[in-house]
């Protein structure tokens, strides 16, 4: 893996995020169409414009590397080592209703493990980004100096927020909350968002109660590693991408926590959902 290519891509990537963006809030501003897809989950406007523009973007920057996008599956080169893997729109039923919890994620993996990661949250204006082994960094709104940021180290039981969806049955967050000793933090949607949450020590504790595809965590899992997260589904397996799997999906809940109480939470998590 070629430093130089990767800081290259990195680059692009945060641009790209960026620019798209901007594409998804001036369709917000302009109004936009949603339908549903065949899984049922909903499609804007947005989703297919941001996704055009990132293709577009990559295609021209790196014409040899293959590209996985929620809303086109996968294009360019089947051989190459390098896959992008992109969620235009992550947290689309939050943009429909035009409140927090969207954001652009751009992620890269070589030879199937993750080396970069973009996430852009264009309501709020904050940009994550990280390469493998050169930790997080933060662009926080207004602001065009990037901080490098890791997540707290907050271990003590009733301090530490948990951060969820808002879709995530109200008695299992609650039992968590008491058993887990756990704080009562934000429900937002989009896996980038609450990562940046994470990093930014909002949170300390991100449960997911489902499944989630490729494109939903490359970019923001990528970030939260290199901010010094620990992240596992709920059975203990590490994340893995198996590009020969039709489904391009993690199978099952995860976590990604401060990693001060992982495996404590993890397993109390586990035996709330099996109970």
């Amino acid at each position: 893996m070629n430093p130089v290519e990767i800081s290259q891509r990195l680059e692009r990537a945060k641009g790209l995020a960026r620019s798209a963006g901007v594409i998804v809030m001036q369709v917000a501003r302009d109004g936009f169409d949603q339908s549903l897809k065949a899984d049922r989950s909903i499609v804007t406007t947005a989703d297919l414009e941001s996704n055009e523009h990132i293709l577009k973007g990559l295609r021209a920057s790196f014409p040899e590397d293959g590209i996985l996008t929620e809303e086109s599956g996968t294009l360019g080169n089947p051989d190459s080592d390098y896959l992008w893997v992109v969620d235009p729109v992550d947290g689309t039923k939050a943009f429909a209703q035009q409140i927090p919890g969207f954001s652009v994620m751009i992620g890269l993996l070589h030879k199937a493990q993750p080396v970069l990661g973009t996430v852009y949250d264009p309501l709020q204006d904050w940009l994550y980004y990280a390469a493998a082994g050169e930790g997080a960094f933060v662009v926080s709104p207004g602001v065009g100096k990037p901080e490098r940021v890791r997540v707290s180290g907050r271990n003590e039981k009733g301090t530490m927020p948990l951060i969820c969806s808002p879709g995530l049955n109200e008695a299992v967050r609650n039992r968590i909350l008491s058993e887990g000793q756990l704080i009562e933090g934000t429900l937002i949607n989009s896996v980038g968002i609450k990562v940046g949450l994470l990093i930014r020590q909002v949170g300390d504790v991100y449960f997911n109660y489902h499944s989630v595809s490729y494109w939903d965590t490359v970019a923001p899992l990528l970030i939260a590693r290199e901010a010094g997260a620990q992240a596992s589904m709920l059975d203990g397996r590490l994340f893995e991408y198996d590009l020969s799997d039709a489904k391009l999906r993690h199978s099952g809940p995860s976590l990604v926590t401060n990693g001060t109480r992982h495996e404590e939470l993890r397993k109390t998590i586990a035996g709330i959902l099996e109970s």
